[in-house]
């Protein structure tokens, strides 16, 4: 191309370009990106390629050798069409020659580094399964290293190098490839993690760059357990303060059947069945039979619950729970009297307690009548409510005929039923 000579007389100076940077392009190292800026449209680039190892000038390449990727003749970037042809890799400082329409000319003899290396490809990397086991947690990898020269795009196997083996991003096993590149090794695989083969710079190979292959996740085949509550097996209702026996066995699947897991941590909770928070019962570690007992006094109605959690990812979680408690209060009566009125009607009046704390939100209490004492029938309801030292009750019967009376509370989800003395009404 023509350079420009000084300018007119006649001329206003403009600003010169601005060469911003120089460099390989990443995915292609051959070929040189060089971004400027100026006044007015950049028509003219030169690049002096200089080697870092010996300064020697090594090529020159000319205006003609780019084309804008991108920007504006004025704010861009150019690549050169072709990756550059140089005799040696390795790292050369990139001097850069700039024009603008205006003819204001500008060098930068450091605008940046041509990357002059091979850039390590793997190819075809494959592990031999998708998951491992407890018993077999052994992956093998294989695949091809290839390097991608700059000069001319080629791939070519890299024979005789380093290849590591990563297990979740950290090197397992170091392999070296052979004269076609190909790789194989075999690494311990301990979570569901990913798989990658990596090269790494080698002081044998210096101008071979990073490179690595896409991960593949390897996943964990999980061993499967299983509780079994063997007490309590069957619904079961007890009294506020009585303790349950709880006793489960932990198992584990084997080729030969399900057979109890030793060594397994976990613990056992009370649920309410309320939804309330939840009480705890106790830890454990299974013993040689997988069996864990406890002894544990409910209270309120519920169930047990046993879980097991493994740090080792290869052991299933379990858990279960046991067939349902019903906790019952007690409920008594503490008195109950009966008095015949002057009108032919009884009067009768008692009171309750309920000595293990609880208190029912509201106490209906059904009076009772019995010709013989044996066979009652409900007359009336009345409520039992707080008196200051007890919750009293009271009620009258007109028109009542001879024969037996007495109170009776109904049994409720969480207190037991009781009934008063039978009484027959005095005067």
């Amino acid at each position: 191309m023509l350079w420009s000579g000084a300018p007119a007389a006649n001329a206003v100076e403009g600003q010169a370009p601005d060469v911003r940077w120089a460099s390989s392009v990443s995915d292609d190292l051959g070929t040189l990106a060089v971004g400027i800026g100026s006044d007015s449209a950049v028509t003219g680039i030169r690049a002096h390629i200089v080697s870092a190892a010996t300064q020697q000038e090594v090529a020159v390449v000319e205006t003609d050798a780019f084309t804008l990727v991108s920007g504006t003749p004025e704010d861009g970037v150019w690549h050169t069409e072709q990756p550059l042809n140089l005799p040696d890799l390795g790292s050369y400082t990139v001097r850069i020659e700039a024009t603008d329409a205006d003819g204001d000319r500008t060098t930068d003899n450091s605008a940046g580094t041509l990357a002059y290396y091979v850039a390590a490809v793997f190819e075809d990397v494959r592990t031999d399964r998708a998951e491992v086991t407890i018993d077999d947690r052994q992956v093998g990898v294989e695949g091809v290293l290839k390097g991608r020269w700059p000069g001319t795009r080629e791939l070519k196997p890299l024979a005789d190098h380093p290849v590591d083996i990563d297990v979740d991003f950290w090197t397992e096993s170091t392999v070296r490839t052979d004269a076609d590149g190909r790789f194989s090794g075999t690494v311990t695989v301990n979570d569901a993690v990913p798989v990658q083969a990596v090269y790494r710079h080698s002081s044998q190979h210096p101008y071979v760059l990073y490179g690595e292959s896409t991960p593949t996740r390897i996943g964990v085949r999980q061993v499967a357990t299983r509780w079994t509550v063997k007490a309590p097996a069957e619904a079961r209702t007890i009294d506020f303060g009585q303790e349950v026996a709880f006793t489960a066995t932990l198992e584990r699947e084997t080729p030969q059947g399900w057979v109890p897991f030793e060594g397994q941590s976990g613990g056992v909770l009370f649920e309410p069945a309320s939804g309330g928070q939840s009480a705890t019962v106790g830890y454990f570690t299974t013993g040689a039979d997988g069996t864990v007992a406890f002894n544990h006094a409910p209270w309120e109605t519920g169930s047990f619950r046993v879980a097991s959690h493994s740090d080792d990812p290869f052991i299933a979680p379990a858990s279960a729970n046991s067939a349902r408690i019903t906790v019952l209060r007690a409920s008594v009566f503490t008195s109950f009297t009966a008095t015949r009125t002057q009108d032919r009607g009884v009067h009768v009046e008692g009171a309750m307690d309920f000595p293990d704390g609880w208190t029912p939100a509201t106490i209906p209490v059904h009076i009772q009548y019995s010709r013989d004492g044996d066979s009652w029938t409900d007359l009336l309801t009345t409520e039992a409510t707080w008196s200051g030292s007890g919750h009293a009750f009271s009620a009258d019967i007109p028109d009542a005929e001879r024969g037996y009376f007495r109170a009776h509370f109904e049994a409720t989800d969480s207190f037991r039923a009781a009934t008063s003395q039978a009484v027959k009404p005095s005067r």
